[in-house]
Protein backbone atom coordinates (compact mmCIF):
# COMPACT_ATOMS: atom_id res chain seq x y z
CA UNK A 1 0.00 0.00 0.00
CA UNK A 2 1.38 3.57 -0.91
CA UNK A 3 0.68 6.53 1.34
CA UNK A 4 2.44 9.58 0.92
CA UNK A 5 5.19 8.25 -1.11
CA UNK A 6 5.92 5.87 0.95
CA UNK A 7 5.38 1.81 0.88
CA UNK A 8 4.03 0.21 3.64
CA UNK A 9 3.34 -3.28 4.32
CA UNK A 10 1.22 -5.08 6.64
CA UNK A 11 1.53 -8.45 7.97
CA UNK A 12 -1.31 -10.89 7.39
CA UNK A 13 -2.18 -12.06 10.93
CA UNK A 14 -2.29 -15.83 10.40
CA UNK A 15 -5.18 -18.38 11.75
CA UNK A 16 -5.33 -19.21 14.60
CA UNK A 17 -3.78 -22.40 15.70
CA UNK A 18 -1.27 -21.94 12.68
CA UNK A 19 2.85 -21.72 12.64
CA UNK A 20 5.08 -20.96 10.03
CA UNK A 21 7.92 -22.98 9.53
CA UNK A 22 10.90 -20.99 7.69
CA UNK A 23 10.46 -20.62 3.82
CA UNK A 24 7.15 -19.45 4.39
CA UNK A 25 5.12 -22.99 4.95
CA UNK A 26 2.13 -22.89 7.44
CA UNK A 27 1.57 -26.05 9.48
CA UNK A 28 -2.51 -25.94 10.77
CA UNK A 29 -3.42 -27.14 14.08
CA UNK A 30 -4.80 -30.81 12.34
CA UNK A 31 -1.20 -31.68 11.15
CA UNK A 32 0.72 -29.81 14.38
CA UNK A 33 -1.77 -32.78 16.22
CA UNK A 34 -0.67 -35.25 13.55
CA UNK A 35 3.37 -34.46 14.51
CA UNK A 36 2.58 -34.46 18.18
CA UNK A 37 0.89 -37.76 17.54
CA UNK A 38 3.77 -39.19 15.55
CA UNK A 39 6.12 -38.31 17.55
CA UNK A 40 4.24 -39.63 20.84
CA UNK A 41 4.04 -43.29 19.26
CA UNK A 42 7.78 -43.11 17.86
CA UNK A 43 8.59 -42.53 22.00
CA UNK A 44 6.78 -45.03 23.32
CA UNK A 45 7.49 -47.88 20.34
CA UNK A 46 11.51 -47.11 21.87
CA UNK A 47 10.18 -47.27 24.89
CA UNK A 48 9.22 -51.13 24.39
CA UNK A 49 11.56 -51.79 22.30
CA UNK A 50 14.19 -50.59 25.36
CA UNK A 51 12.09 -52.47 27.76
CA UNK A 52 11.74 -55.26 26.31
CA UNK A 53 15.77 -55.45 25.59
CA UNK A 54 16.30 -54.88 29.25
CA UNK A 55 13.70 -56.58 30.81
CA UNK A 56 12.44 -59.41 28.83
CA UNK A 57 16.35 -61.50 29.54
CA UNK A 58 15.77 -61.11 33.15
CA UNK A 59 12.56 -62.32 33.66
CA UNK A 60 13.27 -65.68 31.54
CA UNK A 61 16.09 -66.32 33.45
CA UNK A 62 13.79 -66.02 36.39
CA UNK A 63 11.04 -67.88 35.12
CA UNK A 64 13.32 -71.03 33.79
CA UNK A 65 14.76 -71.14 37.53
CA UNK A 66 11.70 -71.29 38.89
CA UNK A 67 10.28 -73.49 36.71
CA UNK A 68 13.23 -76.04 36.75
CA UNK A 69 12.75 -75.72 40.74
CA UNK A 70 9.35 -77.04 40.44
CA UNK A 71 9.60 -79.51 37.98
CA UNK A 72 13.22 -80.93 39.97
CA UNK A 73 10.65 -81.30 43.31
CA UNK A 74 7.66 -82.41 41.19
CA UNK A 75 9.87 -85.97 39.99
CA UNK A 76 11.99 -86.31 43.21
CA UNK A 77 8.29 -86.56 45.38
CA UNK A 78 6.73 -88.59 42.97
CA UNK A 79 9.87 -91.07 42.37
CA UNK A 80 9.69 -91.23 45.66
CA UNK A 81 6.17 -91.90 46.34
CA UNK A 82 5.83 -94.54 44.10
CA UNK A 83 9.79 -96.36 44.58
CA UNK A 84 7.89 -99.25 46.70
CA UNK A 85 5.54 -99.75 44.45
CA UNK A 86 7.98 -99.35 41.12
CA UNK A 87 10.43 -102.24 43.34
CA UNK A 88 7.79 -104.20 44.67
CA UNK A 89 8.32 -107.94 43.46
CA UNK A 90 11.35 -107.37 40.80
CA UNK A 91 14.58 -108.42 41.47
CA UNK A 92 17.27 -105.81 39.73
CA UNK A 93 20.30 -107.89 40.57
CA UNK A 94 21.52 -111.68 40.25
CA UNK A 95 24.69 -112.85 41.74
CA UNK A 96 26.36 -115.48 40.86
CA UNK A 97 28.92 -116.95 43.40
CA UNK A 98 31.99 -119.47 42.73
CA UNK A 99 32.15 -122.81 44.62
CA UNK A 100 34.36 -121.74 47.41
CA UNK A 101 31.12 -118.44 47.74
CA UNK A 102 33.15 -115.56 46.69
CA UNK A 103 31.32 -113.55 44.49
CA UNK A 104 32.01 -114.35 40.55
CA UNK A 105 30.04 -111.25 38.67
CA UNK A 106 26.72 -109.51 38.91
CA UNK A 107 24.37 -109.74 36.29
CA UNK A 108 21.21 -107.14 35.89
CA UNK A 109 17.95 -108.30 35.50
CA UNK A 110 16.88 -106.14 31.79
CA UNK A 111 12.91 -107.38 31.63
CA UNK A 112 13.06 -106.00 35.87
CA UNK A 113 14.78 -103.12 34.60
CA UNK A 114 12.91 -102.45 31.58
CA UNK A 115 9.33 -102.64 33.48
CA UNK A 116 10.73 -100.66 36.13
CA UNK A 117 11.48 -98.18 33.41
CA UNK A 118 8.07 -98.04 31.96
CA UNK A 119 6.24 -97.14 34.83
CA UNK A 120 8.39 -94.94 36.07
CA UNK A 121 7.72 -92.91 32.89
CA UNK A 122 3.68 -93.36 33.61
CA UNK A 123 4.15 -91.70 36.71
CA UNK A 124 6.34 -88.86 35.68
CA UNK A 125 4.54 -87.91 32.71
CA UNK A 126 0.91 -87.88 34.43
CA UNK A 127 2.89 -85.84 37.43
CA UNK A 128 4.87 -83.25 35.20
CA UNK A 129 1.43 -82.95 32.94
CA UNK A 130 -0.39 -82.22 36.16
CA UNK A 131 2.11 -78.77 36.59
CA UNK A 132 0.05 -75.94 36.98
CA UNK A 133 0.54 -72.39 36.22
CA UNK A 134 2.14 -70.04 38.95
CA UNK A 135 2.84 -66.40 39.08
CA UNK A 136 5.68 -65.04 40.36
CA UNK A 137 6.38 -61.45 41.48
CA UNK A 138 10.26 -60.10 40.41
CA UNK A 139 11.40 -56.49 41.74
CA UNK A 140 11.69 -53.94 39.42
CA UNK A 141 15.19 -53.26 40.34
CA UNK A 142 15.74 -57.01 39.48
CA UNK A 143 13.88 -56.98 36.21
CA UNK A 144 16.48 -54.31 34.95
CA UNK A 145 19.27 -56.40 35.69
CA UNK A 146 20.49 -53.77 38.80
CA UNK A 147 22.69 -55.55 41.22
CA UNK A 148 22.90 -52.48 43.64
CA UNK A 149 19.15 -52.03 43.32
CA UNK A 150 17.78 -55.46 43.22
CA UNK A 151 15.14 -55.50 45.56
CA UNK A 152 13.77 -51.78 45.03
CA UNK A 153 10.72 -51.12 43.31
CA UNK A 154 7.43 -52.44 42.41
CA UNK A 155 7.19 -55.88 41.75
CA UNK A 156 6.05 -57.03 38.70
CA UNK A 157 3.72 -60.16 38.69
CA UNK A 158 4.95 -62.49 35.84
CA UNK A 159 2.66 -65.35 35.22
CA UNK A 160 4.53 -68.91 34.48
CA UNK A 161 3.06 -71.69 32.48
CA UNK A 162 5.02 -74.95 32.40
CA UNK A 163 4.44 -77.28 30.08
CA UNK A 164 6.50 -80.08 29.07
CA UNK A 165 7.38 -83.74 28.22
CA UNK A 166 9.68 -86.33 30.39
CA UNK A 167 12.11 -89.24 29.79
CA UNK A 168 12.87 -92.56 31.86
CA UNK A 169 16.35 -94.40 31.24
CA UNK A 170 17.61 -96.93 33.98
CA UNK A 171 21.56 -97.13 33.51
CA UNK A 172 24.26 -98.19 35.86
CA UNK A 173 27.31 -96.70 37.09
CA UNK A 174 30.16 -98.01 39.30
CA UNK A 175 32.84 -96.30 41.48
CA UNK A 176 36.20 -97.92 43.42
CA UNK A 177 35.51 -97.72 46.93
CA UNK A 178 38.33 -99.40 48.58
CA UNK A 179 41.22 -101.67 47.85
CA UNK A 180 39.74 -104.52 45.71
CA UNK A 181 36.09 -102.82 46.57
CA UNK A 182 33.33 -101.64 43.62
CA UNK A 183 30.09 -100.26 44.26
CA UNK A 184 27.88 -101.14 41.39
CA UNK A 185 24.76 -98.37 40.68
CA UNK A 186 20.96 -98.52 39.45
CA UNK A 187 19.94 -95.36 38.71
CA UNK A 188 16.65 -94.16 37.23
CA UNK A 189 17.42 -90.72 35.30
CA UNK A 190 14.50 -88.62 34.37
CA UNK A 191 14.80 -85.86 32.10
CA UNK A 192 12.62 -83.56 31.68
CA UNK A 193 12.24 -80.90 28.83
CA UNK A 194 10.17 -78.22 30.28
CA UNK A 195 8.58 -75.27 28.28
CA UNK A 196 8.12 -72.00 30.22
CA UNK A 197 5.26 -70.12 28.81
CA UNK A 198 4.50 -66.05 29.79
CA UNK A 199 2.42 -63.93 28.37
CA UNK A 200 4.10 -63.40 24.06
CA UNK A 201 7.12 -65.12 25.56
CA UNK A 202 8.10 -68.74 25.11
CA UNK A 203 11.32 -70.34 26.73
CA UNK A 204 12.83 -73.97 26.90
CA UNK A 205 14.45 -75.65 29.79
CA UNK A 206 15.90 -79.04 30.77
CA UNK A 207 15.97 -80.80 33.67
CA UNK A 208 18.37 -83.75 34.92
CA UNK A 209 17.48 -85.43 38.17
CA UNK A 210 18.90 -88.86 38.68
CA UNK A 211 17.69 -91.21 41.27
CA UNK A 212 19.05 -94.30 42.58
CA UNK A 213 17.18 -97.38 42.47
CA UNK A 214 19.73 -99.89 44.44
CA UNK A 215 23.70 -99.89 44.93
CA UNK A 216 25.40 -102.81 45.97
CA UNK A 217 29.00 -103.33 47.18
CA UNK A 218 31.06 -105.79 45.28
CA UNK A 219 34.07 -107.15 47.83
CA UNK A 220 37.09 -108.48 45.93
CA UNK A 221 40.18 -110.48 47.17
CA UNK A 222 42.48 -107.96 49.57
CA UNK A 223 46.18 -108.48 48.33
CA UNK A 224 49.04 -109.06 51.09
CA UNK A 225 50.73 -106.10 49.71
CA UNK A 226 49.10 -102.95 48.40
CA UNK A 227 51.58 -100.00 47.43
CA UNK A 228 49.92 -96.56 46.32
CA UNK A 229 51.94 -93.78 44.37
CA UNK A 230 51.50 -90.48 44.73
CA UNK A 231 49.90 -89.16 41.39
CA UNK A 232 53.29 -87.51 39.09
CA UNK A 233 53.17 -83.53 38.53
Amino acid sequence: MREGGLLIFRRRKLRSGASRLPGGVRIGAGTKAALYCLAALALVVWLFLWAERSIIPTLVAIAESETTRAANEVIVSTINEHLATLLNGKVLLEFETGPTGDLLYVRTNTTALNQVQADALEVLQEAIGALEPFTIRVPMGQAFGSKLFAPVGPKIPVKVIPYGTVRAQVYDSYDVTGINQTRYNILLRATCSVRVIIPLISARTEVVTDIPLTTVLIPGKVPDTYLSFPPVK
